[in-house]
């Protein structure tokens, strides 16, 4: 099939055209004109905007011009050219061959020795040379320790190859969608992957960033356990009653970082009921429960949440606090019943079927009603009886005695199977008074095939028994399976749980740790290894609060948890633990009747090391905005590119979301592939620097906007002295002369005793850091800006942010003068 261009332009128009060049003995512009332009633009599908021509090449005083230069932000390649009748006479047969003497040599070694010089002087990785009908792609500059002469050529021996029995492989090499997809790195170097050596200063210095316990931890480790704990629903309910927090975040714009935040698009036709939002559903939960008894048919109630916004702990407190009377045991008469299913305690290994109905046997053991003969287990089993006493055991039914063992057997039998009997005490009770079956957690297990077993079990014993459903999702989960036939047994009623503002709820676990350390005393050493004796350890605990709710601290741990309760607690934790080094002074302070704020920047440093003793993407909260983690270093900083320009388009009130394909359109005109992108997009989402607007998975046909902690990450954190310094620690370097730079001043750092000295070796060091940053970024931008962009993808965030960020640095020098005077 002969392939047809956008302009009508053949390959057999080319071969044609090349015939008579040929016949006419054309000059290299003519060649140039009327083949190997067509061969670029017309059948391997790149654009003008993606070439220079002529381009200077100087060194030594001396200029040259490069026939053609392809470029992108993410790949480049020079393609010299020669004129028809200049053959190459060293091109064999085969499709490769080595770049040894044998084959450099002559018209052929003097084109590729060009091709190859332009490429070292511009700093570029592949070189082509061409007369139109030979082609010879190779590798010009080598970072793997392979000598030029060791490499291998790619060779097209003719212009028939090229265009007819071996096009294919010669579109997969060198058509624009193949180069910036990573085929030429891989054809001529055997991967796509350039960052192969480890240059990450967490592999070497660990040590400099050695995790300190803060020195009263201890003291205070058991009630920071309890009072901050992820989930409180195990604890007393005056505890849950105390902690619990009923109001919703509705902050819609955050005005130090001046965007518009975003929320997902609704995933019902009718408005869901919030209770944490509208003060007509605060009891949405409680009201459609009592509304069971008089209901016709089962109720079903699908209560949706984000990751951490506390569905467990809305479902533990409507049942135990709002609704207790409701459920209130009584010995009189028959009361409703909750039956939880938490899948927490689910093994995989085991049938979904086999652990609901053994939850409910475990449940019904507990429970006075139904664990009692007389109230439920008897008559559940009458009819059964009274069917046994007319058939079966009719003969036996006067020996009273003998007849009851018979019984007996026959519900011992259906107990030890656990289905049966819980089926038939169930459904006789449900008859009688609303029975819900609570099913929390089932997207524990991210495999779609147990979520889907696990929902079709619950709707099945559902309707089997006619108990109400109550089931908790994530959103997410809902988006994965609500088209499936087993939504449809039930009309769901919608209970949207959204997260709940940071602040209230860390502000009600200071108040029960202060109360579980009010008035008790310890000891502990200072950093200078002095005893300190704090006569009521609660005044630290004033402290902290103080330190972090209403401060810059408070409102980090708010960003950076993005809505997840459980993340802001575990956040608090770690700070606690380890985020401040002298509480001696502290409390000292405090004592004299002085105002004391524990510094900010150890609670952010704590919280970006989490367990660790330096930072690593890995096992922290926060993800690093400057390292993409695609090992090719042209791409590092395309988490940075895309996220930068959503957070632009959310200054404005207007925006809601970016299509996939529009991000996919504008990263392919600078030369990301889709594999890039779409790998970005995912990334983005599961660091929460990004949410998709239907609640679905990242994919490149779904919609997009930036989080509030992906407006900070942009305007905020990749200024902030702490943040940089510690993310660094995590970000692939590849220049070899700045690896250096900032492998010898982390050698300084680490022997260096002055601290004033110290902090200015690690300003310098965060400044070269971000001056490669910024100059790494500079091939991107600049790649925008030439294809005109608009103009939310052509800025610099990192430009933009560092006279911030040098001022932070200046700030902490200052106060390291100020407070250690004389060093």
């Amino acid at each position: 099939m002969i392939h047809t261009a956008e302009s009508g332009v053949t390959r057999l128009d080319i071969l044609d055209r090349y015939a008579n060049l040929k016949l006419a003995s054309a000059n290299e512009a003519e060649t140039r004109l009327k083949v190997i332009d067509q061969i670029f633009f017309e059948i391997l599908n790149w654009s003008h905007d993606d070439v220079t021509i002529e381009e200077r090449v100087s060194e030594d005083g001396k200029s040259t011009f490069a026939d053609y230069i392809f470029r992108t932000a993410n790949t480049a390649f020079v393609v010299e050219a020669k004129k028809v009748g200049e053959t190459f006479e060293s091109v064999r047969d085969s499709r490769k061959a080595k770049l040894n003497s044998s084959f450099v040599k002559g018209t052929t070694g003097d084109a590729i020795k060009q091709a190859r010089d332009y490429c070292r002087k511009k700093s570029i990785q592949f070189g082509v040379v061409t007369n139109g009908a030979q082609w010879i792609v190779f590798p010009a500059i080598r970072t793997d320790q392979v000598n030029f002469s060791d490499s291998t050529a790619v060779i097209f021996d003719s212009l028939s190859s090229v265009l007819g029995e071996d096009f294919e492989d010669f579109y997969e090499l060198l058509s624009r969608d193949s180069v910036i997809s990573g085929h030429l790195e891989v054809e001529l170097l055997g991967r796509s992957e350039d960052q192969m050596e480890e240059r990450r200063l967490r592999s070497f210095y660990k040590a400099t960033g050695r995790k300190t316990e803060n020195p009263i931890y201890p003291l205070i480790q058991d009630a920071i356990n309890q009072s901050f704990a992820d989930s409180i629903i195990d604890r007393n309910d005056d505890l849950l009653e105390k902690c619990y927090v009923s109001s919703a975040d509705r902050m819609r714009f955050d005005q130090k970082i001046k965007m518009h935040l975003q929320r997902e698009e609704n995933l019902f036709s009718k408005l869901p009921k919030r209770p944490l939002r509208r003060a007509k559903d605060s009891k949405a939960l409680v009201d459609t429960l009592k509304s069971a008894a008089n209901a016709s048919r089962p109720l079903a109630v699908l209560v949706l949440g984000p990751v951490g916004a506390g569905k467990t702990t809305y479902l533990h407190y409507s049942r135990r606090i709002a609704a207790a009377s409701y459920f209130m045991q009584r010995n009189d008469r028959l009361y409703p019943q909750w039956i939880e299913i938490d899948f927490r305690l689910f093994a995989q290994d085991e049938s979904p079927v086999d652990f609901i109905y053994s939850s409910m046997l475990e449940h019904m053991e507990k429970d006075p009603l139904f664990s009692d003969w007389g109230r439920a287990i008897r008559p559940a089993y009458s009819k059964k009886i009274e069917s046994l006493r007319k058939g079966p055991l009719h003969l036996l039914a006067q020996n009273n005695e003998v007849f009851n063992t018979k019984v007996s057997e026959l519900i011992q039998t259906e107990y030890n199977a656990i289905k049966p009997y819980v089926e038939r005490v169930v459904s006789w009770c449900s008859s009688h008074v609303p029975v819900f079956l609570v099913v929390d957690n089932v997207d524990q297990f991210e495999e779609s095939r147990v979520q889907s077993e696990i929902f079709s079990a619950c709707i099945a014993l559902g309707t089997r028994m006619e108990v109400n459903l109550v089931i908790s999702l994530r959103e997410s989960t809902y988006v994965e399976h609500r088209h499936s036939p087993v939504f449809d047994a039930f009309d769901f009623d919608p209970i949207q749980i959204e997260p709940p503002k940071i602040t209230p709820v860390l502000s009600r676990r200071f108040f029960v740790a202060k109360n579980m350390l009010k008035g008790k005393s310890g000891e502990f050493r200072t950093v200078k290894g002095i005893k300190f004796k704090a006569e009521d350890i609660s005044v630290f605990m004033d402290i902290v609060q103080s330190s972090v709710l209403s401060t810059e601290v408070g409102t980090r741990i708010e960003v950076l948890a993005d809505g997840d309760v459980r993340l802001a607690l575990r956040m608090t934790r770690e700070f606690l633990e380890s985020g401040y080094t002298d509480p001696a002074k502290a409390i000292e302070v405090t004592q004299r009747g002085e105002r004391y704020v524990l510094p900010k920047h150890e609670a952010l440093r704590s919280i970006l090391l989490g367990s660790r003793p330096v930072y690593s993407e890995q096992y922290s909260v926060i993800g690093n905005p400057f390292d993409a983690r695609l090992s090719r270093t042209s791409a590092q900083l395309l988490r940075l590119f895309i996220l930068n320009a959503l957070v632009n388009l959310s200054s404005d009130g207007k925006f809601k979301s970016l299509d996939g394909p529009r991000i996919k359109e504008e990263c392919n005109k600078i030369g990301f592939s889709d594999d890039y992108v779409m790998q970005v997009l995912k990334d983005l989402c599961r660091l929460n620097f990004l949410h998709t607007s239907a609640h679905g998975p990242a994919s490149l046909n779904a919609s997009f906007f930036p989080s509030r902690l992906g407006g900070h990450i942009i305007r905020d954190l990749i200024s902030d002295l702490t943040f940089v310094e510690n993310v660094m620690m995590d970000t692939f370097i590849d220049d070899a002369d700045v690896w250096g730079a900032l492998r010898t001043l982390s050698d300084e750092i680490k022997v260096e005793r002055n601290v004033t000295r110290r902090i200015k070796i690690r300003s310098d060091r965060v400044k070269r850091f971000y001056e490669y940053m910024i100059s790494s970024y500079m091939p991107v931008l600049e790649d925008a800006q030439r294809r005109a962009l608009p103009a939310e993808w052509c800025g610099s965030p990192l430009s933009e942010a560092k006279p911030k960020l040098w001022d932070d640095c200046e700030k902490a020098l200052e106060s390291s003068r100020r407070n250690y005077p004389g060093t």
